[in-house]
C-alpha cells in the first residue's frame, strides 16, 4: 500500500506541475493574442486542447489528492514534525491553492475570450 500512496503522490504532484506549466502557456498566448487578434482561428484549436490538458490535470489532482488527504497526517505532516517542516508544508499548499486559483481564472477568461468559434 505504500508504494501505490508514493506513486499517487508523486503522479499528484506531477499533475500540478502539469497545471501550472499549461495555466501559464494559456496565459502568454492569451497576451499574445490581446496584442494581435490576427491568429484566432490558430488560437483556437490550441485553446481548445489546452482546455483538455487544463481540466484533465485539474479532475487527476482532485482524485489523486483524496487518498493523500487521507494518509496526510501519517505521511506527510508526522514525518515533518519536530523536522522544522511544518512551515514549508503550509507555505507549499498555500502557494499550490493560489496558483491553482489564479490559473483557473486565467483560463476561463482566455478560454471565454478565445476558445469558442
Amino acid at each position: 500500500m505504500n508504494i501505490i500512496l508514493m506513486i499517487s503522490n508523486y503522479f499528484h504532484d506531477l499533475a500540478t506541475a502539469l497545471l501550472a506549466s499549461n495555466i501559464a502557456v494559456v496565459y502568454i498566448l492569451g497576451k499574445i493574442l490581446d496584442e494581435n487578434e490576427n491568429k484566432y482561428q490558430l488560437m483556437f484549436g490550441v485553446f481548445s486542447k489546452l482546455s483538455y490538458i487544463t481540466y484533465g490535470a485539474l479532475a487527476y489532482i482532485i482524485l489523486a489528492g483524496i487518498p493523500r488527504a487521507i494518509f496526510f497526517m501519517e505521511f506527510e505532516w508526522n514525518p515533518a514534525v519536530g523536522k522544522g517542516q511544518i512551515a514549508a508544508l503550509v507555505i507549499k499548499h498555500l502557494f499550490l491553492i493560489s496558483v491553482t486559483i489564479f490559473g483557473l481564472v486565467v483560463h476561463r477568461k482566455y478560454i471565454k475570450k478565445y476558445g469558442s468559434k
